[in-house]
């Protein structure tokens, strides 16, 4: 029960972390999670830059995007390599990159 406990905490800091980005938590069980975001549909460019950079990461198994539903599916490996630090440094990858587009589009305009 505590391991239940201590997953739905966690799941909540990572949603605040997301939250600014209008980026929600679909899914998540250990060796998986399901992101959501509306600048996610279609050809976005945030996913575009996004996806070939977790691909880089060697304890995620596989990223996929759904443009239509503006999902994205982390697949990841559930061994003690990646713990919870893990994941955070993952997703302030994502906010990172939310930033860097987000900032260059601005600049062209």
């Amino acid at each position: 029960m505590l391991t239940k406990v201590k997953q739905a905490f966690f799941l909540r800091r990572i949603e605040k972390m997301l939250s600014r980005y209008q980026i929600k938590v679909m899914h998540f069980i250990p060796g998986r999670v399901r992101l959501s975001s509306p600048y996610w549909e279609g050809n976005s460019k945030i996913v575009t830059s996004l996806l070939p950079i977790l691909r880089l990461e060697e304890n995620i198994h596989s990223v996929r995007h759904t443009p239509e539903t503006g999902t994205i599916l982390v697949e990841y490996k559930t061994d003690a390599n990646v713990n919870e630090s893990q994941i955070e440094e993952w997703i302030e990858t994502v906010q990172r990159v939310h930033n860097d587009v987000i900032a260059r589009e601005v600049a062209q305009v």
